[in-house]
């Protein structure tokens, strides 16, 4: 189960990054630094994962 919440929770941030949602509006949501968020998702688009539905 906590493989899946985190493979939906990288999906919603690329949607989000791709909707021109700013780092530190999704840090905010998640309580977390603009740095952090960028750090643990930044690379949401390199490891796959499409806004589309692909990857």
């Amino acid at each position: 189960m906590p493989e899946l919440v985190g493979r939906l929770m990288r999906r919603a941030v690329a949607v989000d990054r791709q909707a021109g949602t700013s780092w530190a509006q999704i840090g905010a949501v998640l309580d977390i630094a603009a740095e952090a968020a960028r750090c643990r998702f930044g690379r949401v688009r390199a490891a796959g994962f499409h806004a589309d539905g692909g990857g």
